[in-house]
């Protein structure tokens, strides 16, 4: 520590001219040292894995894209059978026609019927069509094409049904292992493969069975030697972690297949399906390597595809730059040592000179002046002849750090144009920062007065608008005094507004006014709820709650169109769904209601079926608030009894079976039992009371 301060207090102590060297060499040196670092992370890694990115990128749509090409043909043979029939000879005669694919004519071509038996194969005929369809019903693709679904994509072909399509030698892969392989294994892989195009076959809207075509990839060069043109890399398919079909070659030149993937690769790619970017040396030289997995029709990882490209060329490149730096580097050292000397005079010199003025400025000298090299006499270049401006006749003063005054503007311009644009010295010579910082103090020390003089009258004119504030304190004080009297009168006609249970009514009468057949059934409905709350045990403070919320239960309807409402006829499924969105308009419309608070849950859940098969939200049970079940029950009894546009009213005995028969699906059982038990002893008193006054009416008069 006690070093670091020498040197500390040694730096500080430098004179300007070493420091500028100091930091100069050191500056150069790490730039040396970084140097190489810098264009190799540019050339060699940013721009490799951009590089590398892309090619991954345009080897995945390559490679898919044959994929798609492959089922678009597959899918125009299949539209062929409609026309000639599910026969042997039918699909023989579409296979031949494959001839004109090329490269892409398929391996394999099934036909297999909805029992799975195989009615055709273009390399075998069955005797026993079962067990090999069987065979081929293990695809995902197939089965997706015999419940109805087109499938393609890439699929790994069986041994078992490589073997009875006698393609086992075409596709026979023998394993390599690399030397960083987990568990080395030497064994001939016999599974493949292939893009697979499967399509139903459907007769008279039925599916019959499945056209199934593919191309077995093992082996097969013709997309990685496309990939390697197009992209000048070199690539590879991997089923699984094996090397299957590649460009790259092996220490003998030929191609290497059945080298397996290294274990971190295999991870990350196979075992997570996630995209690997790396660098790896293969045969003789260093690749950047980029490995996306291929995923089957069932989006399962079970391949990897590869491409890479060599980092020779790259780092010759980075070489030539070193080198042409390095050079830069020489010719830049050499221009700063010539330039060293010429910047001590032009800076330091000028920095020492404004100090000793700002030392003499600091005692109180405010008429010190830097002197300059290059006096500027602005006033007479402008030819300025007012005594009022700040440069006339001090030529130490440029004319650019002039305030911008009246006496500054040229006389007769609509535009009033600075007279200092018109300034020889302000246009062409506005001197570097030190002549600038040079000026600044000149300008300062001249222009102190005028500063002065400017802030009192400022002062003065800050006193007057005091003044005036104090004034108008006063005015607002009155008038803030005035707003809470207003404030209260507000506040007390919102709390009378709130306390208002005439509201209910108002809103009720408006939704009822829409539609003259429901004219009284708010109030109905909140008869026969507060009856059945009373009934079922309901606390009497909460009846004042369910009377509001049945009168305000369709309160939501003033936001449906009339013309549906009053429509004579069954409504549509899409009037219907309009008429369904009442519940949520009206728990809208009194959610600003202070009052109604507590009648929001009733209001919109009044629909709600006890089966859960209600709206708006689907609530089943006891998850329904109680009173919203006994409005809905009320609701409905007032509604069935009552007579509509498209419908006479039924009987109350009518409703009644019907709310029996709903119970437990649209209503409560329990509370349908106590409504029905309250309405026929309504119903029975009634018929007493009548029977009553008949007898009494018919009695004879003595």
């Amino acid at each position: 520590m006690r070093l670091f301060g020498k040197l500390r207090t040694y730096f500080r102590r430098m004179d300007l001219r070493t420091k500028v060297i100091f930091v100069f060499l050191i500056i150069m040196g790490l730039f040396v040292y970084r140097l190489s670092f810098s264009t190799h992370y540019y050339l060699v890694e940013l721009q490799g894995q951009d590089k590398i990115n892309e090619n991954i990128n345009v080897a995945h749509r390559l490679f898919y894209n044959w994929v798609e090409q492959f089922n678009l043909r597959t899918d125009s043979l299949s539209r062929g059978i409609g026309h000639m029939g599910p026969g042997p000879d039918s699909f023989n005669q579409l296979y031949l026609e494959t001839e004109k694919w090329g490269n892409l004519r398929p391996d394999i071509f099934f036909y297999i019927d909805a029992g799975g038996n195989i009615v055709y194969s273009c390399n075998n005929t069955y005797a026993d069509g079962n067990a090999a369809g069987a065979i081929l019903m293990s695809l995902h693709s197939v089965k997706k094409a015999l419940s109805g679904i087109e499938a393609a994509g890439i699929e790994i072909l069986p041994k078992e049904m490589i073997g009875i399509e006698g393609l086992l030698e075409k596709t026979r892969i023998l394993l390599v292992p690399t030397p960083n392989a987990s568990q080395p294994d030497y064994h001939v892989e016999e599974s493949a493969m292939a893009i697979v195009s499967a399509k139903p076959v459907q007769i008279d809207g039925i599916v019959t069975g499945a056209l199934v075509a593919g191309r077995i990839i093992n082996n097969d060069f013709e997309l990685v030697d496309l990939l390697n043109r197009e992209l000048n890399a070199s690539a590879t398919i991997f089923m699984k972690n094996i090397r299957i079909s590649t460009t790259v070659e092996n220490s003998r030149g030929e191609r290497a297949i059945g080298t397996l993937l290294s274990t971190p690769v295999e991870e990350k790619v196979l075992g997570k399906g996630e995209r690997y970017l790396g660098r790896a040396f293969v045969v003789d030289d260093w690749y950047l390597t980029a490995y996306e997995p291929i995923r089957d029709v069932e989006n399962r990882v079970i391949g990897a595809l590869y491409v890479g490209i060599k980092e020779g060329p790259l780092l010759v490149r980075q070489r030539a730059m070193d080198n042409e730096l390095k050079l830069t580097l020489f010719i830049l050292t050499l221009i700063f040592v010539l330039a060293l000397y010429w910047l001590y005079r032009a800076v330091v010199i000028p920095i020492r000179k404004l100090s000793i003025s700002a030392l003499r400025f600091a005692r109180g000298e405010l008429e010190v002046q830097v002197p300059v090299s290059y006096p500027n006499k602005c006033w007479e270049m402008k030819k300025c002849e007012s005594p009022e401006c700040p440069v006339y006749g001090k030529s130490t003063l440029k004319c650019w750090l002039v305030p911008k005054k009246e006496f500054c503007k040229i006389p007769n311009n609509s535009e009033n144009m600075d007279a200092c644009a018109k300034c020889e010295v302000y246009a062409a010579t506005s001197g570097n920062e030190l002549e600038q910082m040079t000026d600044a103090f000149n300008f300062m020390a001249a222009s102190m007065r005028e500063y002065t003089e400017s802030l009192n009258a400022l002062n003065n004119e800050l006193e007057q608008k005091n003044t005036e504030l104090t004034d108008r304190k006063d005015e607002l004080e009155c008038q803030k005094e005035q707003l809470i009297a207003l404030n209260r009168e507000l506040e007390e006609s919102m709390r009378a507004l709130d306390d208002s249970q005439s509201i209910i009514y108002a809103l009720a009468v408006a939704v009822e006014a829409k539609d003259p057949y429901t004219r009284g059934h708010s109030e109905r409905v909140a008869d026969f709820s507060v009856k059945l709350a009373a009934a079922v045990g309901i606390l009497y403070d909460d009846f004042e709650t369910i009377r509001g919320a049945a009168l305000l239960h369709d309160i939501g309807k003033i936001g449906i169109s009339g013309s549906i409402l009053r429509k004579p006829t069954t409504l549509t499924a899409m009037e219907f769904q309009q008429v369904k969105k009442h519940p949520a308009i009206g728990e809208r419309i009194c959610s600003s209601l202070k009052f109604a608070k507590d009648m929001l849950p009733i209001i919109r859940h009044h629909h709600e079926h006890f089966n859960g098969k209600g709206y708006p939200d689907g609530l089943k049970g006891a998850k329904i608030p109680i009173m919203a079940r006994i409005v809905a029950i009320a609701d409905a009894f007032d509604a069935m009894t009552s007579d509509r546009p498209y419908r006479p009213g039924m009987t109350a005995e009518q409703a009644l079976g019907v709310l029996e028969q709903g119970a437990g699906g649209q209503w409560d059982p329990e509370l349908v039992n106590v409504f029905i038990r309250l309405i026929r002893e309504e119903l029975q008193e009634r018929s007493a009371s009548l029977f009553a006054e008949k007898v009494e009416d018919d009695s004879p008069v003595i």
